[in-house]
This record gives structure tokens, C-alpha cells and sequence, in this order.
């Protein structure tokens, strides 16, 4: 093959202007994405290259994507200031609590109304305080740690023993759980609690979820019952 056969066999077609205004109303996000691309557009020498069609589809999916982070930030606060009055809720209503019969009726029967969930329980260790009370889940005290996997706090679909703690609650196991350890209050305390909670569906609890609100409620709860153990 001779030099200038090998030349034309590496030619490609040359791209007209219509060509890339095609491509440009084709895509126009091509000019947002890549800002510098303005800079090959330049007048031609027989007059000027018209791109304001392209400009307009350019304007209109910058207004479209201006519009979507609004409303996602719409969503974002309206669902913060509803977590925000379901912890002022329950907050007062643990403050409330006289004993801790009630703050133990209170996550029984009203905290998953208040939180949107299908149940709740405080699971306790047998043999310790509130271990035989009616709507407290007891369990023995080397299973406690498994139901976190040895950690604060779990969440997602029920691992292990996590299933066990709503068997004879609901009529099947929940999809997605949160277990997470109260925080002891006083050093010569000798015993632990999990506040276990039973989700509507499977994205109720996940992994990605923050915890911030657990963690607040669960050191109420453990302060309140610790004050009002009777």
C-alpha cells in the first residue's frame, strides 16, 4: 500500500455545520457539560453562525434541572420538619411518663404510630428489670449483643435473631428492622435494653439511614426508664 493509498483509507468524512447542529439539538446538554465547546463557535467569515435555537434548548435544561433540585430540596424540608415534630412528640410523651409501666406502654402501642412503623418492643435481658412485663421482649442476656451484631445499633433486613424478637407480635417477619442498645445511664448499672423496631417496608430501615434520631430517642427512653424503675 502506497503512502497516499494509506492516506485516504484514514480519511474520514468531513463534518458540516449542519452536522453539528444536529448533534447539538440532539444533545442539548453537550454545552453545559463541556463550557469550553462555546469557544469553537466563532463568527464565519461570510457572516454568523446562528445557534440561538440551540441556546434556547440549552436555557430550557438548565431551568429543567433548576426546577428538579428545588423541588428535592421542597422534599428534604418538608420530611426534616416532619421528623422534627415526631421527636418533639415523643420526647414530651416520654417527659410525661410517670413510670416506667407507661414509657413501656408508650413503645408498645404509640411509638409505632408515631414513627409510621408496624411495631415496636424493648427487648431486655431475663431476669433483669422489666423482663417480665407484658409487652417487653425477653431474652437472654448473651443474645442482646447479637441482636446489633456487636455493635450500637443494626439496620436493615433482619439478620439472625433479629426476626425472633416480633415472632409472637406480628403475623410474619418484618421486612427491614432497627435495633439499637440503649445507652447505660449509671456505672453500677448491670443490665442492657434494645429498643427493636419493626419496619413498614423493606426501605424503612437501611443502612444508608442516619441514626441521629434513634440514638436520641433511645437515650431518653434509657434515662426515663433508669429514673422510673419501679
Amino acid at each position: 500500500m502506497t503512502r497516499s493509498d494509506q492516506k485516504n483509507t484514514n480519511t474520514s468524512p468531513p463534518i458540516s455545520g449542519d452536522d453539528v447542529l444536529a448533534f447539538l439539538k440532539d444533545n442539548p446538554d453537550f454545552l453545559i457539560k463541556h463550557g469550553h465547546a462555546d469557544l469553537l463557535f466563532k463568527p464565519a467569515e461570510d457572516g454568523v453562525v446562528n445557534l440561538g435555537h440551540t441556546i434556547t434548548r440549552r436555557a430550557q435544561a438548565a431551568l429543567k434541572r433548576t426546577q428538579m433540585i428545588r423541588d428535592s430540596i421542597i422534599e428534604i424540608t418538608t420530611a426534616n420538619h416532619n421528623t422534627q415534630e415526631r421527636v418533639h412528640q415523643l420526647a414530651l410523651m416520654i417527659c410525661a411518663a410517670q413510670s416506667s409501666d407507661e414509657i413501656i406502654t408508650l413503645i408498645a402501642n404509640t411509638l409505632p404510630e408515631i414513627m409510621e412503623i408496624k411495631a415496636a418492643r424493648l427487648v431486655v435481658a431475663d431476669h433483669k428489670p422489666f423482663a417480665e412485663h407484658p409487652l417487653t421482649v425477653a431474652m437472654d442476656i448473651g443474645f442482646l449483643p447479637k441482636l446489633t451484631g456487636g455493635t450500637a445499633f443494626a439496620l436493615g433486613a433482619p439478620r439472625g435473631l433479629q426476626g425472633e424478637v416480633f415472632r409472637n407480635i406480628l403475623d410474619k417477619t418484618p421486612l427491614s428492622m432497627a435495633c439499637i442498645f440503649l445507652p447505660r445511664i449509671t456505672a453500677d448499672q448491670d443490665h442492657d435494653m434494645v429498643l427493636a423496631l419493626a419496619g413498614e417496608d423493606e426501605n424503612s430501615f437501611t443502612d444508608g439511614h442516619g441514626t441521629e434520631f434513634l440514638e436520641f430517642i433511645a437515650a431518653m427512653l434509657a434515662v426515663a426508664l433508669i429514673a422510673r424503675v419501679t
